[in-house]
């Protein structure tokens, strides 16, 4: 059993008995969105994204999402998309996304339509769906496949390369479709079981600086604090790492070294190990001098991190808050038997 389904069941149970009741419904759009102009303004709004304008439905019965992670935000609203990318129908073991989710789809009348790096047309247009749901990550305004699915429906895109990305998602779903008084629950319960584990675990948050690091056979990097595979452990108040300039991207991602500079991680009190990490991988870093000798190494302060690091909804982000528990939990125990 995974330790997002596992972890504090009669609350699990609580919130499942709130998102889980998903079926698809008309929903009107907000009152953000502006009538279009012309004879079809009474049956149009005009939504506006960041990546541009786009006319949509006045009314919605049927939505399409052809990334990771938006499904999951819908169904924090009630909401079951009639499409979604393959992963809510193989990751039965909640591997990638949480088994709330994935089974949820699997019990509702959701069809694939392809995986998100290779998206089936023909089963986007069986969906008949009235908007499509993208991410500039997974669908990227430049990908000739936008053209083909703007032909069947209007497609939303919204941002997904920072670690706010989850949070403006799911806030703006919920103001587009009139849902806010179904997502406010769920902020209500996620700030509160955040500030309440931030208070519990403030010592070790405040005073060990905590790098997420990701090796490869021949390579290694760390994520920056802006990453979206760290959101919810920097919104728990997380001291990162300082990492040096030409150690990430303009857009957060890891720049790769060799491990002869593993030195750079000194300044490191805390080592999080990216999810995945294989025996190999781990064999590698054991047989590592330079990594032997750095300080989280020589104090035992290394730890395998979260599974579901990136993070889909607030759902998802109080399924990580349970398992950032569960690891601060941990260190701090750790730290304490080393008096």
């Amino acid at each position: 059993m995974s330790l997002f389904a596992s972890a504090h069941p009669n609350r699990r149970a609580r919130r499942l008995a709130g998102i889980l009741t998903a079926s698809v419904a008309v929903f009107a759009l907000a009152a953000c969105s502006a009538p279009a102009e012309g004879d079809a303004a009474a049956d149009t709004r005009v939504y506006e994204s960041e990546f541009g304008d786009v006319v949509l439905p006045a009314e919605i019965e049927r939505i399409v999402s052809v990334d990771f992670y938006t499904p999951a935000a819908l169904i924090d609203l009630g909401v079951m998309p009639v499409g979604v990318v393959n992963s809510y129908f193989t990751d039965t073991e909640g591997a990638g996304i949480p088994l709330e989710y994935t089974e949820a789809v699997r019990d509702s009348d959701a069809e694939s339509i392809g995986e998100y790096y290779e998206l089936n047309l023909e089963a986007i247009v069986k969906a008949d769906p009235d908007v499509v749901l993208a991410t500039q990550d997974f669908l990227p305004l430049d990908d000739p496949m936008r053209a083909e699915i703007e032909k069947i429906a209007p497609i939303i895109t919204f941002n997904a390369r920072d670690g706010e990305a989850w949070r403006t998602r799911a806030t703006e779903l919920a103001t587009l479709l009139d849902k806010t008084d179904e997502l406010q629950p769920l902020i209500d319960e996620y700030e509160s079981r955040r500030d309440e584990i931030a208070q519990k675990h403030q010592a070790v948050l405040e005073d060990y600086a905590v790098t997420v690091f990701g090796p490869e056979p021949d390579e290694w990097g760390t994520y920056a604090e802006t990453h979206f595979i760290t959101p919810i452990l920097r919104d728990l108040g997380a001291t990162f790492r300082e990492q040096q300039d030409d150690e990430i991207t303009e857009d957060g991602f890891p720049q790769w070294f060799s491990y002869e500079e593993l030195g750079r991680l000194e300044n490191a009190d805390l080592v999080f190990l990216r999810n995945g990490v294989s025996d190999e991988q781990r064999a590698a870093l054991d047989a590592n001098t330079i990594w032997q000798n750095l300080p989280a190494v020589q104090n035992g302060l290394v730890f395998d991190y979260i599974e579901r690091g990136p993070t889909g909804s607030y759902g998802w982000a109080l399924g990580n808050l349970d398992d950032l528990e569960n690891l601060l939990g941990q260190v701090q125990a750790k730290v304490d038997a080393q008096g």
